[in-house]
């Protein structure tokens, strides 16, 4: 599946709304002070900026938006006909250069 093709995938399962989210992405969620709102807006409105094609069970992707003005990173999994949310996160500077760079 190609980048443009997942990201599309993604936005439908959102607006049909089959998607879960993790027990874990929730407590992230609430460590966070992320709404489920803003996390709708931010799979709806969000870039891809890495793919993970291979990944099992499913095959995942991590996204990019922004909360606040604030990025954010969310890990997705596309299993069959439902989006899984895997976790959601403030991007470290410690881990990535900027928003869409990790370090080496």
């Amino acid at each position: 599946m190609k980048p443009s093709d997942m990201l599309e995938r993604i936005r439908v399962l959102v607006d049909e709304r089959k998607y879960i989210i993790t027990t874990h992405a929730i407590i992230r969620m609430s460590n966070r002070d992320v709404t489920a709102k803003d996390l709708i807006s931010l799979l709806a409105n969000g870039e891809i900026i890495e793919e993970y094609p291979n990944r099992k069970p499913c095959p995942a992707a991590l996204m990019l938006g922004f909360i606040l003005g604030k990025p954010c990173h969310v890990v997705v999994a596309i299993c069959g006909d439902q989006l899984s949310v895997i976790t959601i996160y403030w991007p470290d500077d410690e881990c990535w250069m900027n928003c869409r760079t990790r370090r080496l």
